[in-house]
Order: structure tokens, then sequence, then C-alpha cells
């Protein structure tokens, strides 16, 4: 079993979090809890424990400034981010040093307490020279990611599927085919997405779209069918509806009133 720290200075939250998830069945032990950094490191003084589990905004001491103390004084513990605040910078922040992984508000909100603990316990065994099977847990779990259970990997992964994307909007471009040039699960992926840019996969792949589609209008004067076809939507019935979605107007609408603007700017 591994021997699991919980962090939160929410009482509440964290006895609701403790309760509710399906230690157990991963091979994990809730061995201790703390409503502070400066507890959960008091605590860490007299028991052996293998993984921190922490809120990230925490007063007095926050779980980046834990993480820090935990990753100097017991290098051997994995990490991973307990937010319920949607806080993108102090999540890659965290991830930059050494958390393994991040469970969200949303997660527990849907009950994928499952799919969370197999997902750290995946990434735990990855990282771990401990990778005896445990009564109980299944033994055909997939990995989460196929690049590795490195954060900096994890990072990279994202990285390098949002430049795919902006480098291959104009073709067609699923979830899945993105996901699998990440090295990435399609689920997995799916959620990395929207929590690092705050958007799903489609509204970002659409923002990036409308975008040089409002370059092309604004700074060419290739016919409408053109444009939408280099924008990735080859149908431009569907792309004049899309882009007046997003803009409140028609592509030959958006072009008329830049138009306008931008000789309203050299008059003067």
């Amino acid at each position: 079993m591994y021997k699991v720290l919980v962090v939160d200075d929410d009482h509440l939250v964290r006895k609701g979090f403790i309760g509710m998830m399906p230690w157990n069945k991963y091979g994990f032990e809730v061995a201790g809890e703390a409503g502070s950094g400066k507890k959960a490191l008091e605590l860490l003084t007299g028991e052996r424990m293998d993984v921190l589990i922490t809120d990230l905004a925490m007063p007095l001491m926050s779980g980046i400034e834990l993480f820090r103390e935990v990753k100097k004084l017991y290098p051997h513990m994995h990490t991973v981010v307990l937010t319920f605040h949607q806080d993108f910078e102090l999540i890659q922040e965290s991830l930059r040093l050494g958390a393994i992984d991040y469970i969200t508000k949303t997660e527990l909100e849907h009950e994928q307490m499952d799919e969370v603990l197999a997902r750290i316990r995946t990434r735990i065994d990855e990282k771990s020279p401990r990778n005896a099977p445990v009564a109980g847990l299944p033994a055909n779990i997939p990995p989460e990611s196929a690049s590795g259970a490195d954060s900096d990997e994890l990072l990279a992964c994202v990285r390098k599927a949002l430049d795919y994307m902006n480098s291959k909007f104009d073709h067609e471009l699923t979830l899945s085919l993105v996901a699998k040039e990440a090295n990435m699960s399609r689920s997995y992926f799916a959620r990395c997405i929207k929590d690092f840019t705050g958007k799903t996969f489609q509204e970002h792949l659409r923002e990036i779209r409308i975008s040089y589609a409002r370059t092309m209008l604004e700074q060419t004067r290739k016919p409408i069918y053109w444009i939408a076809a280099k924008s990735g939507y080859p149908n431009e019935k569907y792309f004049c509806k899309v882009f007046k979605a997003v803009t409140g107007m028609l592509p030959s609408e958006y072009r008329k009133k830049f138009d306008v603007y931008k000789n309203g700017l050299n008059m003067n």
C-alpha cells in the first residue's frame, strides 16, 4: 500500500475528499491529513509517506511552498495537486516542480474518482521501482500518457499538441488525431487542453481558425471560399455560420467594416 498524506486547510473539503475516494481499490491508504503546510511537515518528520496530495491555495504556507520543502526534504515522495481553483499558472508551476498529476474539482463533481486514482497509480508505477502488483488493483490499467510520468514531459506533450494545431489547423483535425500526435490518450488530452487553455479542444481549434480568417479578411482580397478553405472549413456556408457565431458578423460584413475602419485611419 502507498501511504497518502492529504493536505487542505478546509476541514470539510479535506474530510469529504478522503471519504469519497476508493483508496484501497488502487493500493492507497490515507495515513495522515493536515490543515496546513506546517502541520504536514510536522507529520512527515514522524512517519514515512509515499504520496502528498495538497491544495494549492492555503494561508501562511501555500501548496507550492509545501511542494518545494517536500521536494528538498523527502525526494522520494510523489506529489499531486488538489486544486479547487482554476489557476493554470499555479498548476503549471507545480508540474514544473515535479508534481506527477493534478486533481480538479470538476473531476470530483462528475464522480471520476476511479479514473483519478487509476491515473495517479499508473504514474507512480511508471516512476517507481515498486512495480509489483497490489492486491485489488486492476493489472491492466492503461497509462494516461504514453510519454511517461515526468511532469516536464507532460508539459512538452501539451505544447506539442498546441503547436501541431497551430500548424495544421487548415487540415481536418480531430481530438483523437491530435492526442495521438502528442502521445496522450484521447480522454487525458481532452482534460489537459481544457485545463491549460481554459477551452475545450473544439473551442480552441475554432479560435485558431477564426483568428487566421480574420487576418486574411483584413490583409488580403482573397475570396471568401478561399479563406474558408485555408482556415480549415472547406464548406463556405458552414464557415460563414461559424464566423458569424464567433464575431457576430458574416465574413463579408467583417471585411467591409474593417475596410471602413482602415480607410478612416488613413484619412487622418
